[in-house]
């Protein structure tokens, strides 16, 4: 029996089921990893949905570097082969369009991208 129900966007208006398993821990990057990574992992769009039958308890933990941190694709990931996709950014400005972005991963992405 599950306790929670945890869906992950995949379109527009297209949410994916994901059945818990038993013992795991679920750990959700944010875009900061998907901008570090250059692209390599991504930022899941996700939600959690209650069983009506069940209690549930969930632990949201978030770890955010000091405003002036600098982000930007780890060099150990870029090559000629692999462009940077993302410009370097202080965290601040990140979190700025991040707030105003009201979950849009495009509205959040989108400023901080290298142009092709």
């Amino acid at each position: 029996m599950w306790v929670g129900f945890k869906s992950i966007k995949m379109g527009i208006g297209q949410w994916l089921g994901v059945e818990p398993l038993p013992h795991a821990f679920v750990v959700n990057i944010g875009y900061q990893l998907q901008i570090i990574s250059n692209g390599k992992l991504r930022g899941a769009e996700h939600r959690v949905m209650t069983n009506p039958r069940e209690a549930r308890t969930t632990s949201a933990t978030f770890i955010n570097p000091s405003p002036d941190c600098v982000i930007h694709p780890a060099e150990a990931l870029v090559n000629s082969s692999n462009p940077p996709l993302y410009k370097a950014f202080k965290y601040v400005d990140f979190f700025g369009t991040y707030t105003a972005a009201t979950g849009d991963p495009e509205t959040v992405l989108n400023p901080h991208k290298l142009q092709a």
